[in-house]
Parts: C-alpha cells; structure tokens; sequence
C-alpha cells in the first residue's frame, strides 16, 4: 500500500489541476483493470477507432503513466506516433482485461489514500461517503482534468508496453514482406519463449520453438558438439520448416521430446502473414537469411540466474553453466548472432 501511496502522490505531482474523482479514478483503475470497459469488444474497438481517428500523433508524449499492479496507461498519441494500428493497439487493451483479476476489496480499502492528498477534508470525507454508498463503481475523469491533459489512453499491461517497438518493426516490415518471418534468438533464460508466447497471442500467428529441434542422444558426438551452433538439429528444422515456408508450402515437423525421448505426434505450419521462431541456434548463417526480421533477446545474469533456478532448482543451473551456455555462448561469438539483428531486446 505504501508504493501505491508513492504512485498516486506523483500522479498528483504530475497533474495538480486533477480534482478527488481523478484520484479515486487512478485507484479504481489500479485495482478493477480494464475489464469493466470491454463488455463488448466489437464496440471496445469501435470506441477506440473513433478516438484513435481524433487523437493527434506525439513523438513527445510519454508512452505510458505507471497504475501499479503492473498496469499503465498506454498513450494513444504517442502510440499513434510511432504507427502501431489500432487493431494491435486494441489487442493489448483486451488481452489486459482478459488477464487481469479485478480486486473490488482492495479498492475500498484503498480509497482513504486520498486524504494523504491536498484536498479539504471535508470534500474528500463527502466524496468518499457517496461513492461508497454507490458501490464505489467505475468513474469518469473531471471536466478540469479533461481540460487540462486532455486523456486519451487505454489500460494495459506493462508486460506488452515493454514489446512497442517491436510491434511497430513487425508491423512495418509486413507492409513489405507479406509472408514475413521472425526469429528471437539469444541466451538461453532471457526471455525469448515469454516474448514468442506474447508475440503469437497478439498476432494470433504461429509460434514455433526451436527446442523442438534439439539433437537427438545418437546425434550428439563429440565431433558434432565441438561444432559452433551445432547443439541443434538445424538440418531438420531447414528441411522441415523454413525452405517448405520460404516456398510457400506448410511446413510439417514433429517436436523432439527430450524427457520422453521419443517424436510428437505432427505438427503443420500453414505459410501465412507473420510465423514465429524462438529459440537459441534459430539465427545460425544457414538459416538467418531465411528471416526478414531478426530479434536479438538478452536478460541481465542475475534474472537468468533467478529464471533457471525456477525452472528446475540448482542442479538445472549447474547444467546450464557446465554445459549450455558454454556451447551457446561460442554460438554467439563465432557466428556474430547479436550483430545480424535488427532488433536488441533486454528482457531482464
């Protein structure tokens, strides 16, 4: 409660001709999410088209202004600056709500924040009496906040602020390729299934991970091992996936099940506008031209370092030390991976 306190005294340092309605709206905000704005998507999206088309563009604007709970408002001026489309704007908005559990409890204790603001007392105690006779729902900016910032945003998660630009590079880069291809290579633990997983789900695109690809136990010889960016059964997957993509046919493959030891049933990947590969070795030279969009994703040591034990305790760490990230990092260097991208990432 303490950081929610911090966050909305610097909303009220940021706005001081907002009124108590734009207090208690940051807090409800902060607690209900964007839920209650999305009974209706066709007609979410139509509202937002309609204020999208008025809005002008802002290079200036700041991105977004931090709610806490890990949400923001995204700022449609500046998004519409930087040519994100209203239907992947949108998707955001609703992929937020879709996520997102409102805490209607955590609001009304909350609410007695305000007081730690410059209000009279007795209009804050008016205010709150009445809203809580109410039932404390949703309410609308002041007409002097109107007035005076002119709000034009929508709440979204900060997960999906972090990924702006590379939804614009994606964007952008189908208005020339319209079968375009992305690869997300990079360390193993930075973050590059989470940013696929993202990806796909705003782009309801194919995702395909390259740890499907891993040598099988009688493909790993030493001779094999001792090759830069060989830890990966890159024929297969050239084979399987991207030369039947770049000829415009689906590719068909079966995931290698490591723990299994054994092939997936199969998979098809019909060719379409965009389709996504994640996975460390995916960005190899005999591949990379493959891509018309190149994403480089790292994470500081200490996240990775958190993220591996998370998955699977100290002895996985150990492993990935001895022996992943040595194979993975003479990968990197002797194929200049991070260099042949066109995006860099930090996803720490």
């Amino acid at each position: 409660m303490e950081q929610l306190a911090q966050l909305l005294k610097e909303h009220y340092d940021n706005h001081p001709g907002m009124e108590i309605r734009d207090a208690v709206k940051f807090l409800y905000q902060h607690f209900m999410g964007p839920g209650h704005l999305i009974s209706d998507e066709a007609a979410a999206s139509a509202r937002l088209k309609e204020e999208w088309d008025i809005v002008r563009p802002d290079k200036n604007a700041p991105l977004c202004e931090d709610l806490g709970n890990n949400l923001c408002r995204l700022n449609l001026n500046r998004c519409k600056a930087e040519h994100l489309s209203t239907s992947t704007f949108s998707i955001l908005f609703f992929l937020t709500a879709q996520d997102f559990a409102p805490n209607p409890a955590g609001l009304e204790q909350a609410l007695n924040l305000v007081y730690a603001l410059p209000f009279p007392k007795e209009n804050i105690d008016r205010y709150l009496a009445d809203y809580r006779a109410q039932g404390c729902p949703m309410v609308s900016h002041s007409e002097g906040f109107r007035r005076a910032y002119s709000p034009a945003y929508r709440i979204v998660s900060k997960h999906y602020v972090n990924l702006i630009p590379v939804l614009c590079a994606i964007e952008e880069a189908q208005k020339i390729h319209p079968n375009l291809r992305v690869a997300i290579d990079g360390p193993c633990a930075s973050g590059k299934s989470t940013l696929g997983a993202a990806l796909a789900a705003i782009f309801r695109c194919p995702l395909i991970h390259m740890d499907d690809f891993f040598l099988r136990p009688e493909q790993r010889t030493p001779q094999r091992l001792a090759q830069p960016g060989a830890n990966v059964d890159y024929e297969r997957f050239y084979d399987q996936v991207l030369s039947p993509l770049l000829a415009g046919e689906a590719a068909r493959y079966c995931p290698w099940q490591c723990q299994q030891g054994s092939f997936a049933p199969q998979i098809t990947v019909e060719p379409g506008p965009l389709t996504l590969v994640e996975g460390c070795y995916c960005l190899r030279p005999e591949l990379r031209d493959g891509f018309q969009l190149r994403i480089w994703a790292e994470a500081c040591w200490q996240s990775r370092r958190k993220r591996l034990l998370a998955r699977g305790g100290e002895e996985c760490l150990a492993r990935f030390e001895q022996l992943w990230i040595p194979l993975e990092d003479q990968y990197f260097q002797h194929d200049q991976v991070a260099d042949c991208c066109h995006i860099h990432l930090d996803l720490s």
